[in-house]
């Protein structure tokens, strides 16, 4: 089975229909206001806005060998601050645990 999808540039625009309802308020978005602001291979990440509770929501699409999968995360970054963290440099591991080792030390909170 070929998925209608697959080749198709758009078709982070047919996901829409299934993610059509805000997950804060439950009201029904206006996909025609979602915009596209990143894609990679065969992934693209979309950003759309509830006119009702004024939150906000980012959708990472996915071409799959079998159709389009998604993943959703409610957020507050409207949709320039997500385009501007796109291209932030990604977190090391070395980072995570330093950061870790200094939270347990009480470099960065302090707990007295």
């Amino acid at each position: 089975m070929v998925s209608p999808y697959k080749d198709n540039p758009h078709s982070w625009q047919e996901i829409l229909k299934v993610i059509s309802r805000c997950p804060v308020c439950g009201s029904v978005y206006n996909t025609q206001k979602a915009k596209l602001f990143a894609q990679k291979e065969k992934a693209q990440m979309v950003h759309f806005s509830c006119e009702n509770c004024l939150g906000n929501f980012i959708a990472m699409v996915m071409n799959m060998n079998h159709g389009l999968s998604t993943i959703g995360l409610v957020t507050d970054l409207d949709f320039e601050d997500a385009r501007k963290k796109v291209g932030l440099p990604v977190i090391t591991l070395d980072e995570v645990i330093s950061y870790h080792n200094d939270i347990q030390n009480n470099k960065i909170i302090n707990l007295n």
